[in-house]
C-alpha cells in the first residue's frame, strides 16, 4: 500500500512491489503529487501526515515542531510494533501451507504477518495488501459477522500519538454518522497485546490517485461516473454537517465494478462543533487546499467544493492546476492567479464540465456552488443536453401511500404544454411574484372555452422564472371554505383568497364574441389592494387561435410584472400543437380538475379524451400515468408514461422537468427525481411545485433535514398556504425538530382548525419531546373534529397507550376504532388499526387472538404498514411460515422500501433461530436496500446478541438520533412512537458492553418512557441493571 496520509484506505494491492518502488508503483514515503515536485521535498509530519519541504522546522500545515532528526519516513525499517509480543497459542494463527506458527502480534515492520494468524481472537489474516506511512494493511476475516474487512496495524509512534488516536475515533464516529453507500464505513478502532488496529470496509480496487497515475487524464465518460459519486458522497456528509476538510485522489476509492467511496474522515469536522481545529492552523494537504484554508481561516462546506473542482481538473488533465516549486508555493500561488485553462491541455474537454470546474475553483467561496446538490443538478443538466432519449426502464407499484405531500405529488403535474426551443439562461435573482388566475369569464357560448385559457395563460406566465402561479383547484377549495357554496373563480372570490393565502397578483380575464371576431381580454391587479397594474386585449377571427391569443396577453402581464425577454420570444415559445389542441386543452382542463377532486375514473376519462384529440400532448399521457398509479394500475400507468416520455420535447422546460421528476418520483427513484427538480428549481426559483417536490424526494430518500429546508422554500414564497406549511411540520417531525414541528402545526390551526394531519403532526412532536399529556390532549381534540379526525385519534391514542406500556388500554380504544374505520367505509385505515391491536394483544398474552387479528389485518391490505408489523406478530407467536410467506411477497415487488423489509422479517427469524451472524447479513442486506429506521433498530440488536457492541451502539445511537422517523416508521404519517422505547434499552446494553457510564442515561430514558409496565421483562432487566451501575 502507498504512503497514505493517515486515513483509512482498503484496497486489494499486490503484497510486492518491483525493488525500489511502494505498493502503487511509486517510492517508498513519497505522497501523491511528488511527481510535480523535487525529489527533495519528501519529508512526511508525523502528526498530520503532509509534505513538507526538507529541513523544515514547523508543519505547514498543522504547525506541529519537527525533531532533529525530522519526521520518520514512512515505509522505512523503523519498528512497527513495539517489542517481542506473547506467542500464539498452539495451533492458532498457524498456516497450513508454510508451517509459519510463531509470528508474534508486535514483529517488526519488515515482518508480514502469514495466512491464518489471528488478531484479536477475532481476525483471521488472509493476506497483506499493502504498506503505508501509518503501518501494513491485511486483508483479515472478521469470525464474528463472517465478512471480509481490511485491518491496519498502526504504527506505535502514531499509536501513542493522542492527536492521531483522535483522527481514528473522530473517523468512526463520523462512519456512523454519514452512511451514503459511497463512503467508507470504519468500523471500530482495537487493541491486541499493546498494539492498536482499525478495522474498516474492504474495497477491492485502488484509488484514484493511482488510477491517474497510470492513465493520465481519462475520458470524458469515466471523469463523469466517478466525479458524480464523488459528489453523491459528500452531499451526503454535508446534509449531516460534515466537512471532509482533506478531499484528494487517495482518498477516493474505486472498486472493479466502478463504484467510489470517499475515505479518510479524519480531518472532517461536523460544522458547529470545535473539533480538532485550531485557530491558524492549516488542515489539507497542500495540492488540493482551498484558498481559505491556505489562508488559516474557518472552512465550511464550499472548502471541500474547491478541493472537488481540483481533483475534477486532474481527472481531465492528468496533473494538478498548481505544482510547481515548493509546497508553500503551491498553496500560496492558488491566491493570486487562476490555473492554467483545461481546454489547453484538454480540449475536448465538454463545454457544462468546464463551466462546473470553473465555478467550484472560484477563490471566493461565495461565487463557488453554495452546495454539492448544485454541481449535481448541473451536472445532469449537462448530461441531458447531449442525450434528449429517455427510457422508461420499469415498473412500479402505487405510491399514494405515503402520507407527507401527496398532494403536492400530484400538484406537479399540473399545468399546460407548450413548445419551447431551448433551455433557457438562468435568470438574475429576484423575488418570486406569485400570481393567481381567476376564471376566464365565457359569453361567447361555446362551452369548449370554459376551464381552458386558465391552464394555457398560467403556464405562458410562468415561462418567466421569477413568476409562480397558485393552484386554480386549492384555491377553489380555499374560496369555498371563505364563501360555503361558492363555484369558480370570480374577481371578488379570487381577490378573497389572494388575501388569505398572501398571492401578489390576480389575474382577470375574459372571452367574448365582437361581430365575426373573438377578443380575449385580461387584467392584472394587486393582490392586497386590488390596485390596477396592467389591463390588455387581442382580437382574432378563429376560435383556434384562442391559445395563441392567450399567450400573447400572458407576454404582456409578464413584461409588467417586470419580465425583460422580448414579446416575440415568449409568443414563440408558446405556439400551440394542431388545429386539435383547443378541444384537447378543454378535456386536459377538466381532467385535472377531477384529478385534484381524487375522482380517478373522470379523470381517467377526460384525459383519454384529450390523448384521442391530441396524440402528441405529452401532458395529457403523463397525468393520465400518474392517475392509473393513484388506482394501482401499474400497466397502464407504464403505458401512458412511455407515452409521455416519447411526447416530452413539445413541452416546456418547467414541463419537462416536472414530468420527468414526477415521473422518477413515482417509480421510487427520488434520486432521479431529485436531479430533475433541482434544475428545474435553478432555472426557475419560483416553482413551488419543484421546490416541494424537491422536499418529498428527500423525504423519500429519508433527508429529513434537506426535507425541511426546501419544505421552508416553499412556504417562503406561500406563507399561508395550509398543506405546504403542515408539510414543514411533518418534515420537521421526521427530522427530530419537534419544537419546530409543534409551532408550525399549531400556526397551521391557527390557519385552518379542521386540518386533521396538522393535530397528527402536532400530537406526535409532542409525544416525542416528552409532553405525554399535551399529546393525549391533541388527540382527544381531533377526534371532535371529523369521522376521518377520529380514525386518527383512534390510532393515536393506541400508540400512546402502546408506548407507555399498557397494551389492555389500547385494546378497546383500537377495537372501536376498527369497527368505526369499517363503518364508514376506511378499510385501509381499519387495517392499519387491526395490525396494531395484534400487537397489543400479543402484549396481552392472548397470543391466539393476536394471530386472528394479524390474519385479519393481512387479507385486509397489502401495505407495508400492515404486513409488516403483522409478520413480526406471527413470528413472536411461533407462526413463522406465515411471516415468511410475507417476506416472499415484499421481496417480489419492485420499489426498494419493500424488499428492505422482506431481509428485516428474514433476519428477524434468523435471530429467534439463535443465528445472529445470518441475521445481520440479512439486516446489512436490508440496509443496503433502504436505511429504514426499523432496520437499524433489528440490526443494533443482532449486533448486541454477538456482542459487537462496538457496531451495536453505532447503529442505536443511529436510532436515538433518528427518533423523529419512528414517530411513523413507514413515513406514511401513521402513529408508530411506541417502536421507540426498546432503541433506549438495547443502545443502554451497547453503551454497558462498551463500559461507557452513558449507559446509566440511556436505561433511566427507557425507564421513564416505560419503567411502569412490570409485564414488560426489558423494564425487569433495566431496573436491575441501572441499579447495579447505581452502586
Amino acid at each position: 500500500m502507498e504512503a497514505d496520509q493517515g486515513g483509512t484506505q482498503a484496497t486489494q494491492r499486490p503484497a510486492e512491489c518491483p525493488p525500489g518502488r511502494g505498493a502503487a508503483g511509486r517510492a517508498p514515503g513519497r505522497t501523491r503529487g511528488d511527481e510535480h515536485r523535487p525529489a527533495h521535498e519528501a519529508m512526511i509530519c508525523p502528526n498530520c501526515h503532509t509534505p513538507n519541504p526538507d529541513g523544515a522546522a514547523v508543519c505547514l500545515s498543522c504547525s506541529s515542531r519537527f525533531g532533529a532528526t525530522g519526521p520518520a519516513a514512512p515505509g522505512s525499517d523503523a519498528t512497527l510494533l513495539p517489542g517481542p509480543g506473547p506467542t500464539m497459542p498452539p495451533g492458532r494463527g498457524t498456516n497450513p501451507k508454510t508451517g509459519a506458527g510463531r509470528t508474534q502480534f508486535g514483529a517488526s515492520e519488515s515482518q508480514t504477518l502469514p495466512e491464518g494468524f489471528e488478531v484479536g481472537q477475532r481476525y483471521a489474516v488472509l493476506r497483506l495488501l499493502g504498506r503505508g506511512g501509518m503501518g501494513a494493511v491485511y486483508l483479515v476475516h472478521d469470525r464474528e459477522l463472517n465478512r471480509d474487512v481490511a485491518l491496519k496495524v498502526i504504527r506505535p509512534e502514531f499509536a501513542e500519538d493522542p492527536a492521531t488516536l483522535e483522527r481514528f475515533k473522530r473517523e468512526i464516529q463520523l462512519s456512523s454518522v454519514v452512511t451514503n453507500k459511497h463512503v467508507l464505513r470504519v468500523f471500530d478502532l482495537g487493541e491486541s497485546s499493546g498494539v492498536k488496529f482499525v478495522t474498516m470496509q474492504f474495497v477491492d480496487g485502488e484509488d484514484l490517485a493511482s488510477l491517474i497515475k497510470r492513465a493520465g487524464r481519462l475520458p470524458v465518460e469515466r471523469i463523469v461516473g466517478i466525479f458524480r459519486q464523488v459528489c453523491l458522497g459528500l452531499e451526503a456528509a454535508h446534509e449531516q454537517g460534515v466537512v471532509h476538510r482533506d478531499l484528494k485522489p487517495e482518498n477516493i476509492m474505486l472498486d472493479r465494478g466502478g463504484n467510489v467511496y470517499l475515505t479518510d474522515f479524519g480531518l472532517a469536522k461536523s460544522l458547529g462543533t470545535s473539533g480538532m481545529t485550531q485557530t491558524g492552523a492549516l488542515l489539507g494537504t497542500p495540492f488540493y487546499m482551498s484558498p481559505e484554508q491556505v489562508r488559516g481561516e474557518e472552512a465550511d462546506h464550499r472548502s471541500d467544493i474547491y478541493s472537488l473542482g481540483i481533483i475534477l481538473y486532474e481527472m481531465a488533465t492528468g496533473t494538478v492546476p498548481y505544482s510547481t516549486g515548493t509546497a508553500y508555493q503551491v498553496m500560496i500561488q492558488r491566491l493570486h492567479r487562476p490555473p492554467r485553462p483545461v481546454s489547453e491541455t484538454n480540449p475536448d474537454f465538454p463545454p457544462h464540465l468546464r463551466k462546473i470546474l470553473e465555478r467550484c475553483m472560484a477563490t471566493d467561496p461565495a461565487a463557488r456552488y453554495q452546495s454539492v446538490s448544485e454541481i449535481l443538478g448541473d451536472l445532469e443538466a449537462g448530461k441531458a443536453s447531449t442525450s434528449i432519449l429517455y427510457v422508461v426502464k420499469r415498473r412500479s407499484r402505487l405510491l399514494g401511500r405515503l402520507g407527507v405531500a401527496a398532494a403536492a405529488g400530484l400538484l406537479v403535474l399540473a399545468g399546460w404544454l407548450v413548445a419551447r426551443p431551448r433551455t433557457p439562461a438562468v435568470a438574475a435573482a429576484r423575488k418570486p411574484v406569485s400570481v393567481l388566475v381567476a376564471d376566464f369569464e365565457n359569453t361567447t357560448g361555446d362551452p369548449v372555452f370554459d376551464g381552458t385559457l386558465e391552464p394555457a395563460f398560467g403556464v405562458s406566465l410562468e415561462g418567466a422564472s421569477f413568476i409562480t402561479t397558485f393552484n386554480r383547484s386549492q384555491a377553489e377549495r380555499v374560496a369555498a371554505q371563505l364563501r360555503p357554496g361558492a363555484t369558480g373563480l370570480t374577481e371578488g372570490l379570487a381577490r378573497l383568497v389572494a388575501v388569505r393565502e398572501g398571492i401578489d397578483v390576480v389575474t382577470v380575464g375574459s372571452i367574448d364574441r365582437r361581430g365575426g371576431d373573438y377578443v380575449v381580454s385580461v387584467r392584472a391587479i394587486d393582490g392586497a389592494t386590488g390596485q390596477a397594474i396592467t389591463s390588455s386585449e387581442v382580437h382574432f377571427d378563429s376560435k383556434d387561435k384562442a391559445l395563441a391569443a392567450t399567450a400573447t396577453l400572458a407576454a404582456r402581464v409578464r413584461g409588467a410584472l417586470g419580465d425583460t425577454t422580448p414579446e416575440s420570444t415568449q409568443i414563440a415559445a408558446a405556439e400551440t400543437f394542431s388545429a386539435n389542441s383547443l378541444d384537447a386543452a378543454h378535456e386536459y382542463a377538466m381532467a385535472q380538475q377531477f384529478q385534484w377532486d381524487a375522482k380517478w375514473e373522470d379523470a381517467i376519462r377526460h384525459y383519454s379524451r384529450a390523448v384521442e384529440m391530441d396524440p402528441s400532448l405529452g401532458r395529457a399521457w403523463a397525468g393520465l400515468a400518474v392517475v392509473y398509479n393513484n388506482e394501482g394500475n401499474k400497466d397502464e400507468a407504464k403505458t401512458a408514461f412511455e407515452k409521455a416520455m416519447a411526447h416530452i420535447d413539445g413541452m416546456s422546460e418547467r414541463e419537462k422537468y416536472r414530468t420527468r421528476g414526477a415521473y422518477y418520483l413515482v417509480m421510487r427513484e427520488p434520486g432521479k427525481a431529485l436531479d430533475e427538480f433541482h434544475q428545474l428549481v435553478r432555472l426557475f426559483p419560483a416553482d413551488t411545485a419543484g421546490i416541494a417536490n424537491l422536499a418529498l424526494a428527500h423525504f423519500y430518500r429519508r433527508e429529513m433535514a434537506s426535507a425541511l429546508e426546501d419544505g421552508r422554500k416553499a412556504i417562503g414564497i406561500y406563507p399561508k398556504n395550509v398543506l405546504q406549511r403542515n408539510n414543514v411540520a411533518l418534515y420537521a417531525m421526521y427530522a427530530g425538530d419537534f419544537p419546530t414541528a409543534i409551532k408550525e402545526a399549531r400556526t397551521v390551526l391557527g390557519l385552518n382548525p379542521s386540518y386533521a394531519k396538522a393535530y397528527v403532526a402536532l400530537a406526535l412532536s409532542q409525544l416525542a419531546a416528552g409532553e405525554t399529556g399535551e399529546a393525549a390532549a391533541t388527540w382527544e381534540k381531533l377526534e371532535a373534529v371529523s369521522p376521518r379526525g377520529a380514525s386518527l385519534a383512534a390510532i393515536g391514542l393506541a400508540d400512546l397507550a402502546l408506548f407507555e406500556g399498557r397494551a389492555e388500554d389500547a385494546v378497546p380504544v383500537l377495537t372501536k376504532g376498527i369497527g368505526a374505520d369499517l363503518g364508514d367505509k376506511r378499510a385501509e385505515a381499519a387495517a392499519v388499526k387491526m395490525a396494531a391491536l395484534a400487537s397489543a394483544q400479543l402484549a396481552s398474552g392472548k397470543t391466539a387472538a393476536a394471530v386472528a387479528t394479524a390474519d385479519r389485518a393481512v387479507a385486509a391490505s397489502t401495505g407495508e404498514s400492515v404486513l409488516v408489523p403483522a409478520a413480526r406478530v406471527y413470528l413472536e407467536a411461533g407462526r413463522e411460515s406465515r411471516a415468511l410467506e410475507i417476506a416472499h411477497e415484499l421481496a417480489s415487488r419492485l420499489e426498494p422500501d419493500p424488499q428492505a423489509y422482506a431481509h428485516l422479517i428474514q433476519g428477524e427469524f434468523k435471530l429467534q433461530q439463535g443465528k445472529p451472524r445470518e441475521a445481520v447479513r440479512e439486516f446489512e442486506d436490508a440496509k443496503g436496500i433502504a436505511d429504514t429506521w426499523l432496520g437499524r433498530l433489528d440490526l443494533g440488536r443482532a449486533y448486541l446478541e454477538l456482542g459487537a457492541f462496538p457496531e451495536a451502539d453505532a447503529e442505536l445511537d443511529a436510532c436515538v438520533k433518528r427518533r423523529g422517523e419512528a414517530t411513523a416508521i413507514f413515513l406514511d404519517d401513521v402513529p408508530s412512537y411506541r417502536y421507540f422505547p426498546p432503541a433506549e434499552y438495547y443502545l443502554a446494553r451497547a453503551q454497558e458492553g462498551l463500559g461507557s457510564p452513558a449507559a446509566v442515561g440511556s436505561f433511566k430514558a427507557f425507564l421513564a418512557m416505560r419503567g411502569h409496565d412490570a409485564a414488560d421483562p426489558l423494564v425487569a432487566d433495566a431496573l436491575r441493571r441501572a441499579a447495579h451501575h447505581s452502586k
